[in-house]
């Protein structure tokens, strides 16, 4: 009776299973994990407290194995009294007889919903991670192609205007061009790389603006409820990005609920966030500090683990065929403002979304926009570009407009054309083979402390270095964004 006793009271889960696998003694704790009382277990087998999937591989492969060697060490799932499944280790050790026998087996049991839950948000993290390289380097590429077929389009318009039916398929060139470079805006937003222009702004206020325009979106049956700090909190941020954000998780709160009658209440506070918080968030590499929380919340059905785990998925949608990046491209939008956001829901309780933006302070003010200065005459440009399809486009371009245009591919050549006298204006990728344009205008300015570099990319221009007589052009650009680049000192 004793030894019983202390194994019942033994602050782990155990349980000693006889010869023919039915449970002899088990541990209180065992019990209480479990949510079973001592009657309800004792002298059933112990493959009855397994999943069905767990169970046919204990009887399969663990226990013939068991009965050989006299251990085992195996993963699996205990089924709980309310029918959960438990993720455990169980490891177990055969006692025999003074003949040699087997007389009974002890095992311990190790609780691994914690480990699993952990696993779970770190393979979360490594998929979008994963996803968010793939979608920045795809838009990138992109971006270049659709440079080329924006330029060779209005090229060919320019020259097409007497051909008759000519004109009308290239303007749906363009048209297409430009919806499949919304694409890529959008692409970019997911990978964290697609903020453009940094302002200063009350998120609160933001928030206020958009209340009526959110309300007819979300209909009348579904009730808009703000409670918004005064004086709100101010955040350094792409409006037009944070607008989106709020956009987007408003209108999938009120698709949510539904025809039914239902309330979203959307929250602004400010709040500081301690390294153990940011670790339970969506982006681990948050900084702690003063940040503002945007709560969205609704009283809609509330989602499953299995959807909770795909929401931030490109295109994914619980509405038949995904329609965009949605919820990806918040995501993306809170990562690339250095942010990072938390989503609570369960079947029948609503979702509640919550955003944190750092807190803006005086160490990380945006910089005030510079007058626009006057145009300069046009002269000899050097553009150096890898991509050949792209430079010959560019190229077209800027001689028509009257530009003399020098062309390469290659760093060390462009280097030796700054040497040469005439040429004023470098129009340089970021991403070359071999270096970065911005290490290259680095040089180039060391050389030619005047000239002047035009940086090309789909990336974001806040993460690049600023330098004098630099500017930035995001592609894909139209001729007129080009031209209006290189016609103007920075």
């Amino acid at each position: 009776m004793g030894r019983v006793s202390s194994l019942r009271i033994t602050p782990t889960m155990l349980h000693s299973i006889d010869r023919d696998g039915r449970i002899q003694e088990v541990s209180d704790l065992w019990l209480q994990t479990l949510g079973y009382t001592w009657e309800e277990v004792i002298g059933r087998r112990s493959t009855e407290f397994l999943s069905e999937e767990s169970a046919r591989y204990a009887r399969e492969v663990v226990l013939p194995a068991f009965f050989q060697t006299g251990t085992c060490d195996v993963e699996y799932e205990m089924r709980r009294k309310d029918g959960t499944l438990l993720p455990v280790r169980l490891r177990g050790t055969a006692l025999r007889s003074e003949s040699g026998a087997f007389d009974r087996s002890i095992a311990v049991i190790e609780d691994l919903s914690e480990q699993r839950a952990l696993e779970q948000k770190m393979f979360e993290a490594q998929k979008l991670e994963s996803l968010a390289f793939m979608a920045g380097n795809i838009a990138h590429d992109f971006n270049n192609l659709l440079a080329s077929v924006v330029g060779n389009a209005q090229l060919a318009l320019r020259h097409a205007s007497d051909i008759a039916g000519a004109a009308s398929p290239l303007h749906n060139i363009l048209a297409a061009s430009a919806r499949a470079a919304d694409l890529c805006r959008q692409l970019l937003a997911y990978s964290g790389r697609g903020q453009f222009e940094i302002e200063d702004l009350e998120l609160a206020g933001l928030v206020r603006e958009l209340a009526e325009v959110l309300q007819v979106n979300v209909g009348k049956r579904v009730r808009i409820e703000l409670q918004l700090d005064e004086p709100g909190g101010r955040v350094h941020v792409d409006a037009t990005q944070i607008r989106q954000i709020v956009m987007n998780l408003v209108i999938n709160a009120g698709e949510a609920i539904g025809e039914r009658d239902g309330t979203i209440t959307i929250r602004t506070t400010q709040c500081e966030l301690d390294a153990a918080t940011i670790a339970q968030t969506s982006h681990r590499d948050a900084v702690p500090g003063r940040y503002v929380e945007l709560v969205v919340e609704d009283t809609g059905p509330g989602m499953t683990p299995d959807v909770r785990a795909q929401i931030f998925d490109p295109f994914f949608s619980t509405k038949g065929t995904g329609r965009g990046l949605g919820l990806a491209a918040v995501h993306g939008i809170v990562r690339g403002h250095h942010g990072t956001l938390q989503v609570a829901s369960e079947p029948g309780r609503g979702t509640r979304f919550s955003i944190f933006l750092p807190l803006a302070t005086a160490d990380n003010q945006p910089r005030p926009r510079r007058p626009t200065p006057p145009l300069r005459p046009r002269g000899t440009i050097a553009i150096v570009e890898d991509d050949e399809l792209l430079r010959d486009t560019l190229a077209m371009q800027l001689f028509e407009a009257g530009y003399d245009v020098k062309c390469t591919g290659d760093v060390e050549e462009a280097l030796e054309m700054s040497r040469s006298a005439g040429i004023e204006t470098f129009l340089v990728d970021v991403m070359l083979q071999h270096t970065s344009g911005h290490e290259l205008a680095r040089k180039l300015h060391g050389e030619r402390p005047g000239v002047h570099v035009v940086l090309m990319s789909g990336y974001n221009q806040m993460k690049l270095p600023r330098m004098p007589n630099t500017r930035f052009l995001r592609k894909p650009f139209t001729e007129h964004e080009l031209l209006h680049a290189l016609e103007r000192r920075r």
